[in-house]
C-alpha cells in the first residue's frame, strides 16, 4: 500500500516527499526536522507561526517593522529567520529579538519556546484561499535548484484538492495544523498566544497591527501603525522583496519571478473551485475542523 508521499508523488508533486512521525515532508528538511527542537531559543524571541500561504511574508515584515519601531523594511528577506531552513549557525548570527517564523505545528517546536515563555504569534487564513495560493506556486515556478527541472506540482487541479484535502501534502495536513494551534492552550496550559486571522488583517490592518504592538508589549504612536499599514500594502512589500531587499537568502525560481506575491486578496478561491470541489471541501473541512466553512 502506498504511503500519502508516494501518493503525492504519484499525483505529480515533482519533490522527494518521506513520511515523518506520520507526515509528508520534503525529503531536504528530514534532517533538520529531526533536530528542530534542539534549536536554542532565546528568551526575547518572537515567534510568527503559520500554515503555507497564510501571509507569512505580510506579518513578518509588520513585526519586524513594530519591533524597530518605524515603517522601515528588515534588510534580509523572511527567509533569512527560517526555523527549519537555516542553520543553527545562521540563526544565531540573527540580532535580538529575532523574529523566527514557521509553518511547523506547535508539536514540533523546541520545547525552549514554551519553557521561556516565547512571544507567539499565529496567522490563519482561509484553507480554500490557501489550497489556491499553493497550487500556483507550485504549478507554475520550478525551483533554479531543483534536480528535476519541472514544476514542483504537474498534475490536475482536482487531484490537487484531494492531495490537501487528505494530509498527501509536502509540510503536512491544513487539518492538523490547525487543530493543534486551535488546541495550543490544552498542550501548555495559560500560554498566551496573538492569533490573527488573514481577512481581518485585509480589512483592518491598522487595528491588527495595533494589537500585535500591544501582545508585544511595544505600543507605537497611531501614525507609526498606519505608515507600517502603508509599507506593507502588498504592491509596496512585493516592490521592497523583490527592488530593495538583499537578496542572499530569496529562494528564487527559473523563470525569474519572485514566487511568493500572487495577488494578496481575500475570496479568489471562488474563482477556481467548482460547486461540486466546494462542497466536497466543506464536508471534510467541517468533519476535521468541527466548524462550519465560514468564507
Amino acid at each position: 500500500m502506498s504511503t500519502a508521499a508516494e501518493k503525492a508523488m504519484a499525483a505529480g508533486v515533482n519533490v522527494d516527499l518521506v513520511m515523518l512521525d506520520g507526515f509528508v515532508q520534503p525529503a531536504i528538511l528530514v534532517d533538520k526536522l529531526k533536530t528542530v527542537k534542539y534549536v536554542p531559543i532565546r528568551e526575547d524571541d518572537i515567534l510568527l507561526c503559520t500554515y503555507p500561504k497564510s501571509g507569512t511574508h505580510w506579518t513578518w515584515e509588520i513585526l519586524n517593522m513594530i519591533v524597530a519601531g518605524k515603517a522601515e523594511y528588515a534588510k534580509h528577506w523572511q527567509n533569512s529567520a527560517w526555523l527549519e531552513y537555516r542553520t543553527e549557525e545562521e540563526l544565531a548570527e540573527l540580532a535580538s529579538p529575532r523574529i523566527l517564523h514557521t509553518h511547523l505545528r506547535p508539536s514540533q517546536l523546541p520545547d525552549a519556546v514554551w519553557d521561556k515563555r516565547c512571544k507567539v504569534v499565529y496567522v490563519r487564513r482561509n484553507a480554500k484561499d490557501c489550497l489556491v495560493s499553493s497550487y500556483n506556486q507550485l504549478s507554475q515556478q520550478v525551483w533554479k535548484d531543483n534536480p528535476f527541472g519541472k514544476r514542483s506540482y504537474t498534475g490536475t487541479w482536482d487531484d490537487f484538492i484531494d492531495l490537501y484535502l487528505d494530509g498527501s501534502f509536502p509540510g503536512g495536513s491544513y487539518f492538523e495544523h490547525t487543530v493543534e494551534w486551535n488546541n495550543i492552550s490544552k498542550a501548555h496550559k495559560d500560554f498566551e498566544i496573538c492569533r490573527l486571522q488573514y481577512e481581518d488583517l485585509k480589512k483592518d490592518c491598522v487595528q491588527e497591527i495595533r494589537r500585535m504592538a500591544d501582545y508585544l508589549g511595544r505600543r507605537l504612536p497611531d501614525q507609526t501603525y498606519q505608515a507600517i499599514s502603508d509599507a506593507c500594502s502588498f504592491k509596496n512589500l512585493k516592490h521592497a522583496n523583490e527592488k530593495i531587499k538583499d537578496q542572499t537568502y530569496h529562494f528564487n525560481w527559473q523563470d525569474g519571478s519572485s514566487g511568493y506575491f500572487r495577488k494578496g486578496i481575500t475570496g479568489d478561491w471562488k474563482n477556481w473551485f467548482t460547486v461540486a470541489q466546494s462542497e466536497r471541501f466543506d464536508k471534510v473541512y467541517e468533519e476535521r475542523l468541527k466548524e462550519t466553512f465560514p468564507y
